[in-house]
């Protein structure tokens, strides 16, 4: 039978920032911070700067992003880390193996340096790098197409270097989206902004990464299905719209699969539930900007509440759909 696992709850972005000179402290530190034991070593022991560790952190909970300099030749060999680790190097050099498999990094590049549920071993100099974590239930909730919490663990990684380079920048241009717009204005950071986020950075890492996700559909995901199963899933949608759903949680709504759940959609409605979904919240957001006082409510603010994480792009498909700009609707 496969494993199960919860992910962890979205809440608000916490953010942390350290620096710390001694490699006890440090040590300390990062145990404490992944909850595993984590033996460190230092090669130097000059260095041009008093810091051995700057570590910057943003947590949400399904996932976080750090900033981290390790400011030395340093070994590292954590226990397993129970998270999906990807890394973009910005300064120095990064090496390591999980399990047979080489990673590795210099300025520019991306990489992963182990399985979730593995240990491994990885060599740095002079290192900064930016750190994606992210929950392994979530990770394989996105690969299945299944709710996070009945997702089958793990996702296996075949490789740790992207693809291509177009995967490759893309990975990099979501990751620094989401650091420096989502996750920089706790305004604009509302739990469903956050759980598209954390859905988001999952995607583009499984896209980025070869790994065992299956993504062929079966012949049973094209059956044609009855409307009554289309008007449940609707029902879902449009009672469910404020909260943080995804296609996994509408097609075990209806009991079928996630593609049988796309296909339907696509034959009876000409849409995706996505693309449905997002209507709904549209909707939601367009009578809420009716009901708004200009001098105390943003757009900003009431187009993050229904889940639209940039909001030129909430604007253009407002003015697409209602024939106005938002700021129009908010201030008569």
């Amino acid at each position: 039978m496969a494993s199960t696992a919860t992910v962890t709850p979205v809440h608000r972005p916490e953010h942390s920032h350290i620096e710390l000179s001694g490699l006890g402290e440090t040590v300390d530190f990062l145990e404490r911070t992944y909850g595993v034991r984590m033996p460190i070593s230092t090669r130097r022991q000059r260095r041009a700067t008093n810091s051995l560790l700057v570590h910057t952190r943003t947590d949400v909970g399904p996932f976080a992003i750090e900033d981290i300099q390790l400011l030395d030749d340093v070994t590292v060999s954590p226990d397993p880390l129970n998270k999906v680790v990807s890394v973009s190097v910005i300064h120095g050099r990064l090496s390591g193996h999980c399990d047979d498999i080489a990673g590795g990094a210099t300025p520019g590049d991306i990489t992963m340096m182990s399985q979730p549920d593995r240990p491994h071993y990885s060599q740095s100099q002079d290192l900064r790098e930016i750190v994606v974590l992210l929950d392994p239930s979530l990770v394989a909730g996105v690969a299945n197409g299944v709710p996070a919490c009945r997702a089958p663990l793990p996702i296996r990684f075949l490789g740790f270097a992207p693809v291509d380079a177009a995967a490759q920048r893309l990975w990099q241009a979501t990751v620094s989206y989401v650091k420096d717009a989502v996750l920089a204005d706790n305004t604009f950071a509302t739990p469903l902004v956050l759980g598209i986020a954390g859905r988001l950075l999952a995607a583009v890492t499984l896209s980025t990464f070869p790994n065992t996700a299956i993504a062929d559909p079966t012949p049973h995901d094209r059956n044609d299905h009855q409307p009554v199963l289309l008007r449940r899933a609707t029902e879902f949608i449009e009672a469910n719209a404020d909260k943080d759903i995804g296609l996994g949680d509408i097609a075990e709504t209806v009991c079928l699969t996630p593609r049988a759940v796309q296909y339907m959609f696509r034959r009876h409605l000409d849409t995706t539930p996505l693309q449905y979904l997002r209507r709904v919240r549209l909707h939601h957001a367009h009578h809420e900007l009716l009901d708004a006082d200009g001098r105390h409510d943003t757009v900003t603010a009431i187009s993050a509440r229904w889940g639209f994480m940039h909001t030129s792009r909430f604007a253009a498909f407002y003015r697409q759909t209602y024939g106005q700009s938002p700021h129009i609707t908010l201030g008569s």
